[in-house]
């Protein structure tokens, strides 16, 4: 394994001389100031730092702490012509994994690397297995044989150990929470707890309480302390989907906790801190709601720290034959199926189609084929949406003389939620609405229940 090394220094000659002693046996980034060197870890895969601890913007220590609080598998050596005991235990207890004093020998700085990375290669090797492990308990499959979605793949291996914020773009049925459990597993927090929270679901007047948590007398009906799911996913993970369907007033409580780790509990006084790596996602264009007022600028850079889109399925179509052969063996072992595999002329159909729902949709069309399916190989009978396409499909609504409104609207939404196999981003796209609003009307007008 390629063990890569990013060496920062002011002095621009001594650091030409550190590189051309070194870059034989290393991958090599250089820095000459603070600034750049924070833009290079957090845009670089950089296993080993090795810093002056004078910079002209900062200093080595002020590294150190960085890197202690967002990129704690990096190892850190302190180099320094101020060698003094103080700054020695400083930078140790900052996180320096050595203190060297200029001017040192080369042979010296050579041994400590060449151990750093031993142990680095054998970190790597370690999470490279208990990422497969984790996979595989949590079920968790990202099946891909496409360069773009192998990137998506890669980077979220390369910022799984930050704590920086992530923003997950696409449509609905790309795969958003996929992506989120993925980071969730790939970092040292997989032991914890992963917590979702879908913004759009929870009733407006219920999302801070489900947030933030509530104490016994809060409002009516709060018999008992209750944690938010903040706080249950303290050293984990917490998913905010659908980040864009909070209110004003919700933005600026997730603002404040994203900025300090800070919150009270809903009718409480006492202030909670807790550990957890926030992981957004959205199918809304965030930037153009910043534009028009109705989501905060300041929480979208806070939370679009790395911002990663998942690509429509029609962009990466090479990927379907892989996902349905997954999605058979998925729902043969959850239904005592025996189906093997697909003709041919249903990928043929499948790539030519424009999947609307994405990934989703199309896990949705194999269960119902491998379920209803009586033979060993799935043909375009099984899939008849993709035989005839969306085009000729029935999609009128018998709208009647004298019908009220709500009952149109009523109508409306039955229709499409029977369309659309009940995706409700789907439904809120077509209908142009928005999802919560949406959840309030299925709940006005009681659309589901018996």
């Amino acid at each position: 394994m390629i063990t890569r090394v990013l060496l920062i220094d002011d002095d621009v000659d001594a650091l030409q001389a550190l590189r051309m002693g070194i870059e034989s046996e290393y991958a090599l980034l250089t820095a000459t100031s603070y600034k750049e060197a924070v833009y290079l870890l957090g845009t670089q895969d950089i296993d080993i730092v090795v810093t002056d601890l004078k910079l002209k913007d900062g200093s080595g220590l002020q590294i150190l702490t960085y890197v202690h609080e967002h990129l704690a598998h990096i190892s850190v050596i302190v180099i320094t012509a101020y060698g003094t005991v103080e700054t020695a235990i400083q930078s140790i207890r900052s996180g320096a994994y050595e203190y060297l004093v200029k001017p040192f020998r080369l042979a010296d700085l050579k041994r400590l690397l060449t151990r750093l990375a031993e142990t680095q290669n054998l970190r790597k090797e370690n999470s490279r297995l208990r990422q497969v492990l984790q996979l595989e308990k949590r079920n968790i499959q990202f099946v891909t044989v496409s360069n773009r979605m192998k990137r998506i793949y890669e980077l979220a291996q390369q910022i799984a150990e930050s704590k920086t914020t992530v923003l997950i773009s696409g449509e609905t049925g790309t795969g958003k929470d996929v992506l989120a459990n993925l980071l969730h597993s790939f970092s040292q927090r997989y032991q914890s707890s992963f917590v979702k929270i879908d913004c759009a679901s929870i009733p407006e007047n219920l999302l801070e309480a489900e947030l933030f948590g509530y104490e016994k007398g809060a409002f009516t009906g709060a018999s008992s302390q209750k944690r938010g799911k903040l706080e249950m996913a303290h050293q984990g993970t917490a998913f905010l989907d659908e980040i864009g369907e909070l209110t004003p007033f919700m933005q600026s409580k997730l603002l404040r906790f994203l900025q300090d780790g800070e919150f009270e509990r809903l009718g409480g006084t006492h202030t909670l801190n807790v550990d957890v790596r926030v992981l957004a996602a959205t199918n809304a264009d965030l930037e153009k709601k910043v534009k028009d007022g109705s989501f905060r600028s300041d929480l979208f850079y806070r939370l679009n720290v790395i911002a990663i889109h998942m690509p429509p399925l029609r962009e990466h179509v090479q990927d379907i034959p892989f996902l349905i052969q997954s999605f058979i063996e998925k729902y043969n072992a959850l239904n005592n199926k025996q189906v093997q595999s697909v003709d041919p002329q249903v990928i043929k159909h499948a790539q030519r189609y424009s999947w609307p729902g994405n990934i989703r949709e199309l896990e949705n069309m194999v269960e119902r084929a491998v379920v209803l399916s009586r033979e060993p190989v799935l043909s375009l009978i099984h899939f008849p949406g993709l035989a005839v396409g969306p085009e000729a499909a029935e999609r009128t609504i018998g709208v009647t003389v004298g019908m009220s409104l709500a009952e149109i609207e009523k109508l409306a939404i039955e229709k499409n939620l029977i369309y659309y196999n009940n995706d409700k981003n789907r439904v809120a796209q077509v209908l142009q609405t928005g999802l919560a609003t949406l959840y309030r009307k299925i709940k006005e007008y009681r659309i589901g229940e018996p």
